[in-house]
């Protein structure tokens, strides 16, 4: 079994399935609206100690978004797909964020008092952006090629 010039070969399951990348956008969309619709509801959870409020739901919603990023990239082998997911939670949390009505997102951190989901909401939409370049060079780090080792 020889391979072509440029091709990779395979890293431990040599039976792996090249996934069709419509498939991969499809599931990449579908993953980042459910990254948006969960890390909302999460983002709020907070933890009170003596009067100090901790915005455990803030970092947990995070931490999710940059787990489920990594892992569409990873498995569609493929380091596009991890800006894709970060990106289509982001467009959903700002459309959430920016409702008229009734904000499922609170971002002002200039009120009098400073109210602690505000807090949790900037954590949730700033570290989601943060989270999601950090998730898309995570993926590539991965995915890159590796240089054969020679001997001297």
């Amino acid at each position: 079994m020889g391979t072509a010039v440029g091709d990779r070969p395979a890293r431990g399951n040599a039976h792996h399935q090249v996934i069709p990348l419509w498939w991969a956008f499809l599931v990449s969309l579908a993953l980042g609206l459910a990254v948006a619709v969960l890390g909302t509801a999460l983002h709020g959870q907070q933890w009170d100690f003596d009067g100090l409020t901790l915005p455990v739901g803030a970092a947990a919603a995070v931490l999710l978004a940059g787990s489920v990023a990594v892992f569409v990239a990873l498995w569609a082998r493929n380091v596009y797909f991890a800006p894709v997911v970060g990106g289509v939670a982001y467009l959903v949390v700002g459309l959430f964020a920016a409702s008229e009505d009734q904000p499922l997102v609170l971002t002002d951190l200039g009120m009098e008092p400073l109210l602690p989901s505000a807090v949790a909401g900037s954590i949730w939409v700033f570290g989601l952006a943060v989270v999601t370049v950090a998730a898309s060079m995570v993926s590539w780090w991965v995915l890159r090629p590796r240089r054969a080792i020679r001997p001297v």
